[in-house]
């Protein structure tokens, strides 16, 4: 009998078409002026993570913590004008109700907008611990300064 890690065998992913990265890019690009966005709007900690070679589901988390629930409405909201602009469709959203957790997802891109117990709770970023980083910074430049 042979065992099961013999018979895995490590899958390669073929190339990028030029169309399909460009998609990456621009996905990328929005993803960064999402996380600009969120620490103009008092959003702390932000990160933003390329699940790309990840998932096939989604390309890009960009996950935030907020203090209040008010707070993360109106990001919410910014976000949604923030995409429109950009050129993106107006985003399925979850947890407009629920006080803890918001989430717009944009189909690649996917906001999480979280109190600080929810982000600590849930650890997305443990959880996806195999994504990389995205300086977002350096693709958006550095939020604007807040007083």
């Amino acid at each position: 009998m042979t065992p099961i890690s013999a018979t895995l065998t490590t899958t390669t992913t073929a190339p990028l078409s030029p169309k399909q990265k460009a998609r990456l890019e621009k996905s990328r690009s929005d993803a960064s002026q999402i996380a600009r966005l969120c620490e103009e709007f008092r959003g702390k900690e932000t990160v933003v993570l390329d699940l790309s070679a990840i998932t096939p589901i989604m390309d890009f988390f960009v996950i935030t913590t907020c203090n209040n629930p008010r707070t993360m409405a109106a990001l919410a909201s910014e976000a949604r004008v923030k995409m429109k602009a950009l050129g993106n469709a107006v985003p399925n959203t979850e947890g407009e109700r629920v006080s803890t957790w918001l989430l717009q997802d944009w189909g690649d891109i996917v906001l999480h907008i979280m109190l600080p117990d929810a982000r600590a709770l849930y650890d997305l970023e443990g959880l996806w611990a195999d994504a990389k980083r995205v300086d977002w910074k350096a693709i958006a430049g550095e939020p604007l300064a807040t007083e």
